[in-house]
């Protein structure tokens, strides 16, 4: 039986996936003056002058090619192991140093969804050694629960994520070659909603840069992510998504709710639904999440659902750069941006900037040509702009 609940366990491993159809993004676009035109986001996606005559790798030093072709991978930084005490629990990461004995910023860099310390990690494992290239430290860590960093992480929540992220920014904040005053938080996909709201709850952090992070309620991300995963995975036809998505918000709801009641209600259903149709196309009972272990990976997203972090941002006054793909299939982009230009409204926040960038799904590769989005040229210079005043 557990054979066949294969293929829809895949479905929601989707979080770091990027598909091919392009959201209509409606929000005034440069008439908005928070959101980056055509022109300014060219200009911002110019390489800036540090990373001239450099190409990053995924990890590592930057290959320098001289005006003969020549490669040379002489590091520009160091790399020191630190471990952070968090709530009790040790937090394992890596600072990445830029050479020299100045104070320079720092960039707490959050993890991706999933379970996998590894493959959670691979945008901080990249733009970390461009960072500390271009004189700005950046702290790599493991996940509370996974690789080093100690914790059981299927019972971990996103609070927990966003603790240790401000934890680790508090612990560095001491660190002789850290600017206090200067000290960030970045993430992209689950990390991008953790890093804006560790940004807001810890006033250590002054800064926040987000890569396709979600900024609606819980249930509209799960909603969008999880039906235009199996949409686009050729599990769900357009007419069966009308008929199956209340089923799924239903779902979504009693975990949103926490009440064992609402969650007794929706199985009831859903084992109904199964008489009728495929179970693939169905949610599982919190029971079935709970117990089969290919489900351990995303617990901790389901178990966050209850908590409100949207309304949060009614008193976010922190420096932002929100990047969003228009192509994104996994975070909605609309209305994310819509809810950022309304609660920076509330909030009195005009320190902020929102970059959407076309043909980029949800991670940054153009959908359409296959080939990488230079965020980091976009990030160094944002940084460049608002906190080295390069």
């Amino acid at each position: 039986m557990i054979n066949r609940l294969f293929p829809s366990v895949s479905l929601f491993m989707i979080l770091l996936s990027s598909c091919s159809n392009a959201q209509n993004v409606k929000t005034g676009g440069s008439d908005v003056s928070s959101i980056y035109s055509d022109d300014q986001l060219e200009k911002m996606m110019i390489r800036p002058k540090c990373l001239e005559g450099y190409r990053s790798n995924q990890t590592g030093p930057l290959t320098h090619i001289d005006e003969n072709g020549k490669e040379t991978t002489d590091s520009t930084f160091t790399v020191e192991k630190i471990r952070v005490p968090s709530e009790g629990l040790n937090i394992y990461g890596w600072l990445y140093l830029p050479l020299g004995d100045k104070k320079v910023p720092l960039i707490v860099l959050t993890n991706g969804g999933g379970g996998g310390s590894r493959p959670i990690k691979s945008l901080s494992d990249w733009i970390a050694p461009i960072l500390a290239h271009c004189g700005i430290a950046a702290f790599v860590h493991d996940k509370r629960g996974t690789g080093l960093s100690k914790g059981n992480f299927a019972e971990t929540t996103y609070d927990d994520y966003i603790n240790d992220a401000g934890n680790c920014a508090i612990f560095l904040s001491k660190h002789k070659r850290i600017d206090a005053d200067k000290i960030g938080v970045m993430g992209a996909s689950e990390g991008g909603r953790i890093a804006v709201v560790a940004a807001s709850r810890f006033p250590v952090i002054k800064f926040v840069i987000s890569q396709a992070g979600t900024v609606v309620t819980t249930v509209e991300d799960r909603l969008y992510a999880q039906l235009n995963g199996m949409k686009d995975g050729g599990i769900l036809t357009d007419s069966l998504l009308v008929i199956v998505r209340p089923l799924w918000e239903k779902s979504f709801l009693a975990w949103a709710s926490n009440d064992p009641l609402e969650h007794e209600k929706v199985n009831k259903e859903i084992t109904e639904w199964r008489t009728k149709y495929d179970r693939q196309i169905l949610p599982f009972t919190k029971q079935e999440m709970e117990s089969i272990p290919e489900f351990s990976d995303v617990l901790p997203t389901w178990n966050s659902m209850p908590n409100d972090y949207l309304s949060e941002l009614s008193h976010f006054n922190k420096k932002w750069l929100a990047i969003f793909g228009e192509a994104d299939r996994v975070v909605p982009t609309e209305a994310s941006v819509e809810n950022i230009l309304h609660y920076m409204s509330l909030s009195g926040n005009e320190n902020y900037n929102i970059a959407i960038i076309p043909e980029m799904g949800h991670v940054p590769v153009n959908v359409k040509t296959k080939r990488m989005v230079r965020i980091d040229n976009l990030v160094i210079n944002w940084l460049n702009e608002n906190v080295t005043n390069q």
